[in-house]
């Protein structure tokens, strides 16, 4: 503890504690997570089996189809041909946020914290914060 002590009294001579949670979260932005984790934390729980065409269900194994479809690019399917994202049928389709945003709204949110503070933080609209909320809810109520 003692390493810390001269910290302290630095920052509590100069009137400053830049570590308080309302201080940190002021500075809080997308800029500090990293989006590919993101689209894998998403794509892991529409696809818990691993990598499938959402279109036919083939599983998808191919290192260079993979690789498209871990971008959330758009990719044609081995299987059946067609021309698909991995975010086809799923919540992500036609967000218009990226899963980086998405992921701080959702787990902003579900700490308690203000839509307007989240849509602060994130760079969208307290709408699009609430209408996010209300399409989780609805997702949640149809798959329970």
């Amino acid at each position: 503890m003692s390493h810390f002590q001269g910290v302290e009294k630095v920052e509590v001579a100069s009137g400053r504690m830049p570590w308080l949670p309302a201080d940190v979260a002021a500075e809080l932005s997308d800029r500090f997570f990293d989006a590919q984790i993101c689209a894998d934390w998403f794509l892991d729980r529409c696809y818990p089996d691993g990598p499938a065409c959402p279109r036919c269900g083939e599983r998808i194994t191919s290192e260079r189809v993979l690789a498209r479809w871990r971008s959330l690019q758009r990719l044609t399917c081995p299987h059946c041909g067609r021309k698909v994202k991995a975010t086809t049928g799923t919540i992500l389709q036609e967000a218009h946020i990226d899963p980086r945003q998405l992921f701080i709204i959702l787990s902003m949110l579900g700490i308690g914290a203000d839509p307007a503070d989240v849509a602060r933080i994130v760079g969208v609209t307290p709408a699009t914060v609430l209408a996010w909320r209300d399409k989780i809810i609805a997702l949640a109520e149809v798959t329970l």
